[in-house]
């Protein structure tokens, strides 16, 4: 039987809040939740929208928010509620956002496979791969109406070494809704690691 197609970024696992961190958002920034984010030199966080682009420094992935939500979304995030999280003191600016990242480096995360052209396999664990976003509403970076990131990792870029943005940890043991395992092919389920990140050295962090 198929796996089940429900795209929804990049799914922390066995994620520990106390591992994640508060930083400010641009307010002319939507993130999406499971969107990987960065912070380039002007000290804001931002989505990583060229999903596509190999070798990406990330500092995680977006779980939560505080202060004003993206796109007007009256609820926290469906899978952390940080309703009652206290952000940093605000800038003097008005409509300061914060965004909860996953930031610890060995923080492992599920991602789903796109479909079409040649599959991932078992062997392609260990090597690294990129994602695509797969943007539903006509938007490139999320659903606007589930919040979530609409990304999928891309096994057409799949390569040996650290070229990719995310590593292949292991095909992630999950159950379909048909009561199938998870398994090799279209939308298969796969434990990724980012390959990249902005806590190890490889670039500065400034955190709010």
């Amino acid at each position: 039987m198929a796996n089940d197609n429900f795209p929804r970024g990049l799914f922390p696992i066995n994620f520990n809040i106390n591992q994640a961190h508060t930083y400010r958002v641009s307010t002319a920034t939507d993130i999406f939740l499971n969107q990987p984010v960065t912070i380039p030199a002007a000290g804001y966080v931002v989505g990583a929208a060229t999903a596509g682009a190999s070798g990406l420094v990330l500092l995680g992935v977006a779980v939560g928010f505080a202060g004003t939500l993206k796109r007007g979304l009256a609820t926290p995030d469906p899978f952390l509620d940080v309703s009652d999280l206290t952000p940093p003191t605000p800038s003097s600016d008005t409509g300061d956002r914060y965004v909860l990242v996953a930031d610890d480096p060995n923080q492992e995360f599920m991602v789903q496979e796109d479909t079409g052209g040649t599959a991932l396999a078992l062997a392609d664990i260990g090597a690294a791969a990129d994602v695509i976003y797969r943007g539903a509403g006509g938007v490139v970076d999320g659903n606007v109406d589930t919040g979530l990131s609409s990304l999928e990792l891309d096994a057409s870029t799949v390569a040996a070494g650290t070229a990719g943005s995310w590593t292949i940890l292991r095909l992630h043991d999950v159950v379909n809704s048909d009561g199938t395992e998870n398994a090799v092919g279209d939308y298969a389920k796969w434990i990724v690691r980012i390959t990249h990140h902005q806590k190890t050295g490889l670039q500065a962090v400034a955190q709010a």
